[in-house]
């Protein structure tokens, strides 16, 4: 597959993100203990990243983008975009010391942060348009686009975090992040995120946060903190000055044709994701039920279908499965999908199957 370049943070995995600005000034509340310094120290992120670099300035290190293993990825997701949770190569950089800024900034769909293990952390809204009754795009966590850990693939294949990332928090644990109280992530703006209360309800400092989800330690360090329940919020608005953060190293799939992959929205329910090594290609496989979407059969008939149980996959150019848009006969009502299946490059292994 040909590169698909660098991405910085302004567009990351293929989604641009934009920012406005709140005049409010931010009056944070104070801890009467400290928070953990980590951005120099390693100990503080997971095996799933790696060099790590620190100066007096700025801190760095770089991730494949996928979390632990034992966390299940697209598990229960109601609604699915077709993308898979490929690896991907970011370096991430931040500063050491970020101050807070005379007003905050407002975050839009695309990415906030990055959390320890690597896994980038998202705004919560979806790129859907905007609902003219509440000012706002639907988020993914509302819309069902979410697994049970808090993420998705995106468009770019990407794995990211749009609330609370919740496999991660367990996995830390309680004493890393009660009692020595490191942080989960970092933010855009530079500053730590935290998860105080989810383990102990004696840190539950939910009340005491500022309006963008910040609060300052006894040594004057500001922080946010994750929300442990309703929405499971990450940050509401930038504290500090947002910089560039992220940059990724990645490959897009690409079809037949040779043209990338940008999966088709659907109400695919998933109840099983896996990844597996077949010779040179990481064949990715997701496993569900569609639901509420005319379609056109192998046969030509369109009808609409709902809990259809099938298989979407990708192994490489020549070896996929996935719904696509087609064009409809005049009068029809309603986009028609179809099963995209390619299998003249499929390796042995893999005897993929017809969708309906």
């Amino acid at each position: 597959m040909p590169k698909g370049g660098i991405f910085t943070l302004v567009v990351f995995a293929g989604i641009s993100t934009l920012w406005g600005v709140h005049s409010s000034k931010v009056m944070a509340h104070q801890l009467s203990s400290t928070i953990a310094e980590c951005d120099c120290s390693n100990k503080c992120f997971t095996a799933e990243t790696s060099s790590h670099k620190c100066n007096r300035k700025t801190f760095s290190f770089k991730s494949h983008g996928l979390p632990n293993k034992k966390h299940v990825m697209m598990k229960s997701i109601k609604r699915s975009n077709q993308q898979f949770p490929f690896e991907h190569n970011y370096s991430f950089t931040f500063l050491r010391n970020p101050t807070l800024a005379k007003s905050s900034t407002a975050t839009e769909p695309g990415a906030i942060g990055v959390a320890v293990n690597g896994v980038p952390i998202f705004n919560p809204e979806t790129q859907g348009e905007i609902d003219p009754t509440t000012g706002r795009r639907p988020t993914a966590l509302e819309q069902g686009e979410l697994d049970q850990c808090g993420g998705h693939a995106g468009r770019g294949d990407d794995y990211h975090y749009h609330i609370s990332p919740k496999c991660l928090i367990k996995e830390l644990g309680r004493y890393k992040l009660e009692v020595k109280k490191q942080p989960i992530g970092f933010a855009a703006d530079g500053f730590p995120i935290l998860a105080l209360g989810w383990f102990n309800k004696a840190n539950n400092i939910e009340k005491r946060l500022d309006a963008y989800r910040g609060i300052k330690d006894a040594a004057g360090k500001y922080f946010y903190n994750v929300q442990s329940g309703g929405n499971y919020d990450v940050l509401n608005c930038f504290s500090g000055t947002r910089k560039g953060f992220a940059k990724d190293f990645w490959e897009r799939r690409l079809d037949k044709d040779g043209k990338a992959i940008n999966g088709v929205p659907i109400k695919f329910s998933i109840s099983a994701s896996y990844t597996k090594k077949i010779n040179s290609d990481d064949c990715q496989f997701m496993v569900g039920k569609l639901s509420d979407r005319q379609v056109k059969h192998s046969s030509g008939i369109v009808s609409k279908v709902t809990n259809k149980k099938g298989t979407l996959f990708y192994c490489n150019q020549g070896c996929y499965g996935h719904f696509s848009i087609i064009k409809t006969r005049s009068g029809q009502k309603g986009r028609t999908i179809e099963y995209d299946l390619e299998k003249s490059n499929c390796p042995s292994q893999v005897t993929p199957k017809e969708f309906l």
